[in-house]
């Protein structure tokens, strides 16, 4: 798999290890996509904004809040709500692992339909 993010750009072939070693290390950007094909994927971005909500977020998790998504073929999802950076590390090692860790975990609603 390729893990692509805002400052690092493209790692081929990550590994558990550097994978939960970029995510915990917070240095990555405002964006991170895991990469198994060009229509199977699961990304997160930063979704701070300088609201009540966010900050309301902020004091809850002690984290930015971000939005997971993923892609499968013609259908692209997102989580229901709002995520924290740790749930984004858990939800891309599981993904990277081939566990359904990661689907389980979160309600999803679909976001996209792509013509294939």
């Amino acid at each position: 798999m390729i893990l692509t993010t805002e400052e690092l750009g493209s790692m081929a072939d990550v590994t558990a290890t550097s994978l939960d070693e970029t995510l915990a290390a917070d240095a990555f950007g405002k964006f991170a996509v895991l990469s198994a094909a060009d229509t199977e994927f699961i990304q997160a971005g930063n979704d701070w904004r300088p609201d009540d909500s966010t900050q309301a977020f902020l004091n809850a998790h002690d984290s930015d809040p971000w939005i997971l998504q993923y892609r499968e073929g013609s259908q692209q999802f997102q989580a229901s709500d709002r995520v924290t950076l740790e749930q984004v590390r858990h939800a891309f090692m599981s993904y990277l692992a081939g566990t359904p860790a990661w689907r389980v975990r979160f309600s999803w609603r679909g976001i996209a339909s792509f013509d294939g």
